[in-house]
């Protein structure tokens, strides 16, 4: 969720050099890169608040920000590469099943 984290920041929190760490994200966890695997992570918190009660009321902006995104525009565009879907569509696509 933290803006600005990079590569480096990961690896001197857990005191791993950051070869090593983009190694293991790209050869050992099929990442083609830190952001790719970040982002990751962030769509998948962003799912869980799209449609969780308590978070499902707000604008998707807020969620995108919350998650760690910069701007709705790249989370917008990570969201739709990874869910085939934007926000709102897979909001409203979940709402219709609980409904239905």
């Amino acid at each position: 969720r933290e803006h600005g984290l990079t590569l480096t920041h990961v690896a001197e929190r857990v005191e791993v050099p950051a070869y090593r760490l983009r190694k293991v994200i790209n050869q050992e966890m099929n990442y083609s890169n830190f952001n790719q695997y970040l982002n990751q992570h962030r769509i998948q918190d962003a799912c869980e608040q799209l449609v969780a009660p308590k978070t499902q009321h707000l604008p998707v902006l807020s969620i995108a920000l919350d998650v760690g995104f910069r701007s709705l525009s790249s989370f917008n565009k990570a969201f739709k590469e990874r869910m085939d879907r934007t926000p709102t569509e897979y909001r409203k696509e979940l709402k219709i099943r609980e409904e239905g």
